[in-house]
């Protein structure tokens, strides 16, 4: 999903929790969304097709972008 359309989730109650996750083949790091359903979204780039994952090379670049879909709580899983 598009930081647009997490962002009007998260308005409406849809989303629970953000997790920022290493992605060791992408040389960054992804958002990962969890609905209140239990159902996972990761956070697409508007720029290429719609089913990559946007990668982002530092943690903060990452926390920043969750921090405008309107999470004020974030957790970093370094797995």
């Amino acid at each position: 999903m598009e930081l647009k359309e997490l962002k009007i989730l998260f308005d409406n109650g849809g989303l629970k929790t953000v997790t920022i996750k290493r992605a060791p083949l992408m040389n960054g790091y992804i958002l990962i969304a969890e609905t209140v359903n239990k159902n996972v979204h990761v956070m697409t780039s508007q720029r290429e097709e719609s089913n990559t994952p946007r990668a982002f090379k530092t943690i903060d670049a990452a926390a920043a972008n969750a921090q405008k879909v309107g999470f004020m709580k974030i957790t970093i899983d370094l797995s």
